[in-house]
């Protein structure tokens, strides 16, 4: 069983027991299905999109997919093997006399094992960690071919005298990523040199080092990304061999969700009321594209911003100021000298109100608010509303176990949005 059958193993494992296959990526499910019905198949996939739609994430949740079938099930390789290839592949040209077998047979244990007729051979249980059956490459123009094929160190050679010793090879990510995944971020980056050294293992399922005559099989899930901006910059003999997966931004409630698990695994001992989260994506995605691009990293910044806003003034509660003062610092942050007017005047202009977002997902709200135009500021408003108001709109909004606390802040939202 290849990398590919291995993979898909795992998956039915995973659906069959009832398990999540990507827990920590919300939204986006046709593209997740996809993402596995493509690498099934042994096929390289290019992930298209904006920044931040969880491209990355993806990836690396199908390391980790793939890691669990390693954990369970058995895997070996001959001992010392550079591309850790399945020992079954040189136990049927051995012992079965296979012919065909030792095609996949890398150069070094062909060597080793099957040329000296050897009777045994050594081996040891596969596990892929990361520089072993999971690499990363980002995509840049200064990326050389031999970083991706690896290359034979001449001068090593020259020392040892033996071309088959493992000392030799100096590995590069396609061996590195042997028996797992390589992942390339930003495709569109590297120049065609780079590209091209990709062509032989997306397409023969081998590769040959630089400064090498001798070819070495590969079997790998390849996994490749690009911002919508560089799509072009795909090389055509590269993209042919992959298939394209186009990756929307996730919808508003998806987003949210991510925003909520970042802040909580940054561990800021700070209460954010759930109103105030979704009011910095809704802010976020309002604003995109009116001067710059805000996608979901904005979010997610702006949020764990007003967090340390709120810590570094000594709050145990993230208050609207505390949320102005992330989207204004996230917002301000992405822009440049040329774009410095541009992107004021949207936040002077385009910015949203609190006080609409409030009345709209909370509407029992505005009665709320009518307290404070009769006594002029939020704590007292809070203090001479009645419990029955207060129970409903606790039961309106979403912040389990701090609703007090919350209640209280969005009133202080309101007026400090009316500068009362």
């Amino acid at each position: 069983m290849g990398v590919s059958g291995r993979f898909i193993h795992r998956i039915r494992e995973m659906v069959s027991e009832g398990e999540e296959i990507f827990p920590s990526i919300f939204g986006i499910g046709h593209v997740k299905r996809r993402l596995i019905e493509v690498l099934a198949t042994g096929s390289g996939v290019l992930m298209k999109g904006d920044f931040g739609v969880g491209k990355t994430h993806l990836s690396n949740a199908v390391f980790s997919v793939l890691q669990g079938y390693y954990q369970r099930h058995p895997v070996y390789t001959n001992m010392g093997c550079p591309v850790r290839e399945n020992s079954i592949h040189l136990y049927n040209y051995i012992v079965n006399k296979d012919q065909a077998s030792i095609g996949n047979v890398c150069p070094v244990c062909r060597h080793k094992y099957a040329a000296s007729a050897a009777t045994s051979i050594p081996i040891e249980r596969v596990y892929i960690t990361e520089g072993s059956g999971f690499a990363r490459l980002q995509g840049n123009e200064d990326i050389e071919p031999q970083i991706i094929l690896g290359m034979y160190n001449l001068l090593r050679f020259a020392d040892i005298g033996d071309p088959f010793d493992p000392r030799v090879l100096e590995a590069g990510k396609l061996a590195q990523a042997s028996g797992g995944v390589l992942f390339v971020d930003e495709l569109g980056l590297m120049n065609n040199e780079a590209q091209y050294a990709l062509i032989q293992a997306l397409q023969e399922r081998q590769f040959t080092p630089a400064n090498s005559r001798m070819t070495f099989p590969v079997d790998l899930l390849f996994i490749s990304t690009t911002n919508n901006t560089n799509d072009f910059r795909i090389h055509k003999a590269v993209a042919n061999r992959l298939v394209g997966i186009p990756i929307a931004r996730a919808e508003a409630g998806d987003e949210y969700l991510i925003v909520k698990k970042e802040i909580a695994q940054k561990g800021l001992d700070v209460g954010f009321p759930e109103l105030f989260v979704e009011f910095i994506v809704s802010a976020v995605r309002a604003l995109n594209n009116i001067a710059i691009y805000l996608g979901p990293r904005s979010s997610i910044r702006a949020a764990g911003i007003a967090c340390a806003s709120a810590l570094l003034d000594g709050r145990e509660m993230v208050s609207y100021c505390d949320v102005k003062e992330g989207l204004f610092t996230e917002i301000t942050g992405q822009g440049s000298d040329e774009t410095f007017d541009e992107i004021n005047e949207m936040l002077s202009k385009d910015f949203p109100s609190i006080v609409d977002f409030l009345k709209q997902r909370v509407p029992i709200m505005e009665n709320a608010f009518a307290f404070i135009d009769n006594f002029g500021d939020a704590e007292t408003a809070f203090l001479n509303m009645d419990n029955r108001l207060i129970d409903d709109i606790t039961a309106a909004i979403a912040d389990n176990g701090r609703s007090v606390e919350a209640i209280k802040a969005y009133l202080d939202a309101y007026a400090v949005a009316c500068g009362i």
